[in-house]
């Protein structure tokens, strides 16, 4: 009797770990590849590099009819008028495949009033923008 509970316990446990592993961990290293990723952006927008800001960028990005013109007119308005310094106060999250950040467009002021968030995916081993929202305007916390 005790050994047949003992084996049905081994059992349990053993299909236990065989279920977690097929969980994927999420990969640490993306964090800062993330974060070097939207400092390359603050530094193409803030020179107004199109090119530059294309490069980091998803074709997913048209489907939303977005690229560095619109990303461009956001930061700046269009009256051309706004002082860009940087992308600051960030908060990631992300996945394997997807992530987030919520950001602010800063002036010399380092004022918070102009949230913005970026979406990204991992496509062919890169990190890649497929859109960004006026963060003000969004009340989703979804990853794309």
């Amino acid at each position: 009797m005790k050994k047949s509970i003992v084996l049905v316990l081994m059992l349990i446990v053993s299909v236990s770990i065989v279920i977690g592993c097929g969980e994927k961990i999420i990969d640490r290293n993306y964090i800062p590849i993330l974060k070097e990723n939207l400092f390359k952006l603050q530094v193409a927008v803030r020179e107004q590099q199109l090119a530059q800001i294309d490069s980091l960028m998803s074709v997913k990005v048209l489907d939303k009819k977005q690229g560095s013109d619109s990303l461009i007119r956001f930061i700046y308005g269009e009256n051309d008028d706004f002082d860009f310094v940087q992308f600051g106060n960030a908060e990631i999250v992300y996945t394997n495949e997807k992530a987030r950040i919520d950001c602010y467009v800063m002036d010399s002021t380092k004022s918070n009033d102009r949230p913005i968030v970026f979406f990204l995916e991992l496509q062919h081993d890169l990190w890649l923008f497929t859109s960004f929202e006026d963060a003000a305007k969004t009340d989703s916390l979804q990853l794309d």
